[in-house]
């Protein structure tokens, strides 16, 4: 190796190292971001943008750039998010009960009125925020469905075949999407877990997924476009991330109850 390409090679890891990434990965978590404008639509910047939860302890402090723009990443799927916005000659802005779902991005635009106006201005919403971010197909499946609807064996991802597109491909557990049998990958918690599931969702074997329904907050099934996060899968992509903790001491203890003397019967 001459001086000339020791050199070259030097400089590239140190841009490496120095330049932060530019982008954030939203498997396994979510994220809130949007743009900040006054009365007449004109941008503010150097706004203190906070993005709490209360119920899990997150607290993300930001200001938003010369283009109004704020982007709070890498926060845990749940409910109850709240983001508050400060500006000097400003109302305060207050936005309640804002609900983050795994992979998802959720764009907030806030509107400040002039202080004089409005003291406070206070929103409070338990509807999803339309994810302008957003390019791929995917449906979430939420602990309401998990834990109420019935499923064989209790194997947590044949919720997949809830959402469109998605069907048994007719062996042990493999599922297809949009006609392509096999080439899924899975994920838990953000990490690539293909692999546990690969010999019973690939037809090889009978052994049952590792991950109790239960410990499953939430998944996102995505069935096309996904970025290139979601990489590696000709088929489709099943996101899944598990319950995390709150401040609060607690447990959980389940049976969910089979009888044979209760199934339905063909005739």
């Amino acid at each position: 190796m001459n001086s000339l390409t020791r050199t070259i090679l030097i400089l590239t890891l140190a841009v490496c190292l120095v330049v932060p990434a530019a982008a954030q990965s939203l498997a396994g978590l979510g994220a809130i971001n949007g743009v900040v404008r006054d009365a007449s639509g004109a941008v503010v910047p150097a706004a203190k943008v906070v993005v709490s939860n209360a119920r899990n302890g997150i607290r993300r402090s930001l200001e938003t750039n010369e283009s109004g723009l704020f982007a709070a990443v890498s926060l845990a799927p749940g409910e109850g998010y709240e983001v508050s916005v400060l500006k000097e000659g400003f109302a305060a802005y207050t936005a309640k009960q804002i609900a983050i779902q795994v992979g998802q991005n959720v764009t907030l635009n806030v509107n400040l009125d002039v202080k004089a106006q409005a003291q406070e201005v206070t929103v409070t919403t338990s509807a999803p925020i339309v994810d302008e971010s957003k390019t791929g197909v995917s449906q979430v499946v939420g602990s309401r469905e998990i834990l109420h609807l019935p499923i064989n064996g209790r194997r947590v991802d044949s919720f997949v075949l809830l959402t469109p597109g998605v069907v048994p491909d007719g062996t042990f557990g493999l599922v297809s999407f949009r006609g392509i049998a096999g080439g899924n990958a899975y994920l838990t918690d953000g990490n690539d877990t293909t692999n546990q599931f690969y010999n019973e969702n690939a037809g090889r074997t009978r052994i049952s997924t590792q991950i109790s329904q239960d410990a499953v907050q939430e998944f996102q099934v995505l069935t096309n476009g996904y970025s290139a996060e979601f990489g590696r899968a000709s088929g489709g992509v099943i996101n899944t991330v598990t319950r995390i903790g709150g401040n609060d001491v607690h447990g959980t203890a389940y049976w969910f109850f089979r009888n044979r003397s209760l199934n339905a019967r063909d005739r």
